[in-house]
């Protein structure tokens, strides 16, 4: 068995589309023969789904997709489906859909304090001073929290021990910033000098990786800024070092440079099939490293741009001296 098919699904694919399938963690990946039939590509983009019986073609030019019987009348004239697919495991992932969907109708929307500027000077200030006073009105900032004892007791966030121990610091110390999908909120210190720079709640496990998003200029665009931290991405949305606030669709920080994972979750939750990845790298981390992300992940990368400060270690220092590479 390769996920809910037969292993003569592979034989079938190969024998009529004339190139050999790649089996990746989660999908069979084709010649599209929508598409790429009468071509010869280094990478070809129609995926199929190995958990469930559906196809979709990454390609910019097609975005073919649908159920397997539709692909395989395409390829052969008849519906063949029962040959290959495997009932015992489709019935096995409807049932497993019903129990996430269950879940998420039962995740409750997260609540977030007033954000009180006067009873939180020094929270208040802190920004301020990050964002060069550039943003006035810090209401406006997207998923905010300086009150973290009000955003724990309104969202009933189970206190352990090690939440515990922090809880009364993170109230003083701390500024908070919820996530896009609501999964994390993540608190940044005020105090520069401390060790203790950072905290983390989980409040849920989504499917993909979360992600702190904020908008671009251009809705219809399929260039996305993404950085590691969310200060890289809001001062760059502010002073646009890049040029690209007004060309791109949205800027995203991932909380972690695990970019391709990032990359494939804007994929599932923003619909943008075909990235121009335009990335805000720390300092520390080499351009091998992102041309094996754009290797490995070519059927959702169009494009990849790799952008570092010379004048600091990440974009989260400004102002920006911009060296760019072309992956």
């Amino acid at each position: 068995m390769i996920g809910i098919y037969q292993d003569s699904f592979l034989k079938y694919l190969q024998d009529n589309l004339g190139s050999v399938p790649k089996i990746t963690g989660k999908n069979i990946i084709i010649k599209c023969p929508y598409c790429e039939y009468n071509k010869i590509k280094d990478h070809y983009h129609m995926h199929i789904s190995l958990e469930a019986p559906m196809f979709h073609c990454f390609s910019g030019e097609c975005h073919e997709h649908g159920g397997i019987p539709k692909l395989l009348r395409k390829i052969s004239g008849n519906d063949i489906s029962e040959k290959f697919i495997d009932k015992n495991e489709i019935k096995k992932l409807t049932q497993n859909a019903i129990k996430v969907t269950k879940y998420k109708h039962i995740q409750k929307e997260i609540k977030l304090p007033e954000i009180d500027e006067d009873k939180y000077k020094l929270k208040s200030l802190y920004l301020k001073k990050r964002f060069r006073f550039n943003q006035a009105d810090l209401s406006s900032i997207k998923g905010l929290v300086f009150d973290v004892d009000e955003f724990l007791n309104i969202n009933d966030v189970p206190i352990d021990p090690k939440l515990f121990k922090v809880r009364d610091y993170l109230q003083t110390n701390f500024v908070g910033f919820l996530t896009e999908h609501q999964s994390t909120i993540v608190f940044r210190n005020i105090d520069s000098e401390s060790d203790f720079r950072y905290y983390k709640i989980s409040l849920s496990n989504p499917m993909f990786s979360d992600y702190y998003k904020l908008h671009g200029g251009d809705y219809n665009s399929n260039i996305v800024v993404l950085g590691e931290g969310i200060f890289d991405i809001m001062l760059e949305h502010i002073f646009d070092s890049t040029e690209l606030r007004n060309k791109s669709k949205l800027y995203a920080a991932g909380l972690s440079t695990f970019y391709g994972s990032l990359c494939k979750s804007l994929v599932f939750n923003e619909n943008i099939f075909r990235q121009d990845v335009h990335i805000l790298s720390d300092n520390g981390i080499n351009l091998e490293y992102y041309k094996k992300i754009k290797k490995f992940n070519s059927h959702i990368i169009d494009n990849m741009t790799v952008y570092y400060n010379r004048r600091g270690k990440d974009f989260a220092d400004v102002p920006v001296d911009i060296e760019k590479f072309i992956i």
